[in-house]
């Protein structure tokens, strides 16, 4: 073959080489709605949920880029058992979030109870406040994969911030939503992210397709709407939109390839995962909770 012809074939491939998108693979694991079981709930038909079998399935599926996310409400919506709630923080750390999303249940015990039982967890808000007007977290994350940067944000509806008590709410205060994601979105591109995932406690229909055309760069919406919890995401122009329903029944898989020479999503496949019968608990976690309720018959 002709030296410069060799050549030429050699550039042009390159060339053609260089211009491939840069694809990388990222899993996000995702709950929701947890709303302070430690176990399935009663009124749950099939029997699905627990904290238990959430870790079996957590380790199953960790692997590789990985991120295990929260959109919010891991409380109870109203005061039941201090003791009980306590725990499931110690549980919650158990499971290695990388960042859960505060929602106003998260407050049902007041302001304080949060700061003491909660600080261990990872958490994130752009936009609650303290009453003085002070954050109660930072209000975005970066985290950094070989080859991918995902900045994780998250925010609280005012239609859920209301369904707190006066008393409580009186001790918080709540920035609005497009207000926040405004200013929070050009601090986050400074970041030079390759996705950019908003965590959504809201209750409010349609919230997040009126979010995502208002803010196209978010690339993923994690929210604890339970009518968006099924195996097609919701596609809003070129955003995603996910839940994985209520009472922690469910764990959700999305796995997802990106190029990030172009920030877009390439491909996706999202599954719901049941907490069911036979899910294997988790040893560990399983003692802590029969020996709370062992307790609690004293």
């Amino acid at each position: 073959m002709n030296y410069a012809l060799f050549l030429f074939i050699v550039l042009i491939g390159g060339r053609l080489l260089a211009q491939e998108p840069s694809a990388q693979s990222l899993t996000i694991l995702y709950t929701a709605n947890t709303n302070g079981y430690l176990e399935e709930c009663p009124c749950s038909k099939n029997g699905l949920g627990g904290i238990a079998r959430r870790k079996t399935i957590f380790e199953q599926h960790r692997a590789g880029n990985t991120l295990i996310l929260d959109a919010g409400n891991l409380f109870s919506p109203y005061r039941k058992n201090e003791v009980q709630e306590k725990l499931l923080v110690e549980l919650t750390e158990k499971l290695q979030y990388s960042l859960m999303n505060l929602g106003e249940q998260e407050f049902s015990y007041g302001l304080e109870f949060w700061k003491q039982t909660g600080r261990k967890l990872n958490v994130v808000s752009a936009n609650l406040r303290d009453k003085e007007g002070h954050r109660l977290t930072p209000p975005f994350q970066v985290f950094a994969f070989e080859g991918l940067r995902v900045a994780v944000t998250g925010v609280l509806s005012e239609s859920a911030f209301q369904n707190l008590p006066d008393e409580v709410r009186a001790d918080l205060s709540l920035v609005p939503i497009e207000d926040e994601l405004s200013k929070t979105l050009l601090h986050i591109k400074n970041e030079q992210p390759n996705l950019i995932v908003l965590l959504l406690r809201s209750q409010d229909y349609a919230a997040e397709e009126s979010i995502a055309k208002r803010f196209p760069e978010i690339h993923l919406i994690i929210s604890t709407d339970e009518r968006l919890a099924r195996e097609k995401p919701l596609r809003i122009g070129q955003s995603l939109a996910v839940s994985s329903g209520s009472d922690g029944e469910k764990v959700g898989k999305l796995s997802l390839v990106i190029d990030t020479a172009k920030n877009q999503i390439l491909s996706f496949k999202n599954a719901l995962i049941p907490l069911s019968k036979s899910v294997k608990k988790s040893a560990e976690i399983e003692s802590l909770v029969q020996s709370f309720k062992t307790s609690q018959q004293k």
